[in-house]
């Protein structure tokens, strides 16, 4: 598109253009997929990839009030690497007893960093404000790395299954009322890997048991689990997986986990895509870290409510 193309653009386009830049949020399942901040290399150890940004580590999760305490004999971590079926094994049982603990919690507040690529195209990096409440499924959110950002709320059964956006501050916002999008459609999705329907600490921890369960017997899958500290000395737990062809319910060639060694929370992720040709290396698809996490906020409707004078919904 020629320049002059570019300054006749209609108000329409604009306003598409502005609210997909809202939307990239919605990306936020593995707040869900908790990135770490260096992409893995083929052996599963960090490496630096001259073609991907180089993005700082967000700061160590610290809950002012953590989930209850692992089950210990469920969680025995390994002091050194472990691979094979015991460690499938192991890692089932310790996320079966995180998915049974975060079903207890009714909701959390939470600051997660992400940075993902999006139809080959890093997106900006983003930190953003999280609420969610488990029953009724609620989400909310705001970018709150830029003044006035903008927020996004969804609740299940509410508006028809949709969720209503702004654009944030500036001239834009004043100028355009919220919207309702489906949270699927391409609009929703134009910036994003994953539906807000998804977002969430407890949908993350019950997709990650549901891969360890599928792949407990399938020898093409790897799973490894080993202990790590971050740049701040701080202990982690690890898992590694690996897969030798791609599938419907494989969408990632390779992810690694980082885990709160006292609650198992996850607390960084990081996925790579299948390459595009045979026997090229997966490309980093994205990294998500929580900076922050709090299970103790007590939540109600109005935290989910476009009408709290709080937000900046018009």
């Amino acid at each position: 598109m020629t320049d002059t193309l570019s300054r006749l653009l209609t108000f329409r386009q604009y306003r598409k253009r502005a609210l997909a830049l809202c939307l990239a949020p919605v990306a936020l399942v593995f707040v869900a997929r908790w990135m770490i901040a260096a992409p893995l290399d083929a052996a599963g150890s960090f490496a630096t990839i001259s073609e991907e940004p180089a993005d700082s580590i967000a700061a160590p999760l610290n809950p002012p009030d953590p989930p209850a305490p692992l089950d210990e004999s469920l969680t025995n971590w390994p002091l050194d690497p472990l691979e094979g079926p015991k460690a499938k094994q192991l890692l089932n049982g310790a996320l079966t007893d995180l998915v049974t603990r975060l079903e207890a919690l009714r909701g959390y507040e939470a600051t997660i960093w992400r940075h993902e690529r999006v139809n080959g195209r890093w997106l900006m990096e983003q930190t953003l404000q999280l609420k969610v409440r488990h029953e009724p499924v609620s989400v909310y959110m705001k970018d709150i790395g830029r003044p006035k950002g903008c927020e996004i709320i969804y609740v299940d059964g509410v508006r028809n299954g949709k969720l209503i956006t702004h654009t944030g501050g500036g001239l834009l916002g004043m100028l355009m009322p919220p919207i309702e999008v489906e949270p699927r459609s391409s609009l929703a999705m134009s910036q994003s890997r994953f539906p807000i329907t998804e977002a969430g600490v407890l949908p993350v921890a019950r997709m990650l048991l549901n891969d360890i369960q599928r792949d407990l017997n399938d020898p093409n899958a790897s799973v490894t689990l080993d202990r790590i500290t971050d740049d701040e000395g701080q202990p982690l737990y690890r898992s590694f997986h690996r897969y030798v062809e791609p599938s419907p319910d494989r969408p990632f060639a390779r992810f690694e986990v980082h885990y709160d060694p006292e609650t198992l929370l996850p607390r960084a992720y990081s996925f790579h895509d299948w390459p595009d040709a045979p026997g090229s290396e997966p490309v980093l698809g994205g990294r998500y870290v929580i900076e922050t996490f709090d299970p103790s906020v007590v939540l109600s409707d109005e935290d989910f409510d476009p009408t709290n004078p709080g937000y900046n919904f018009r």
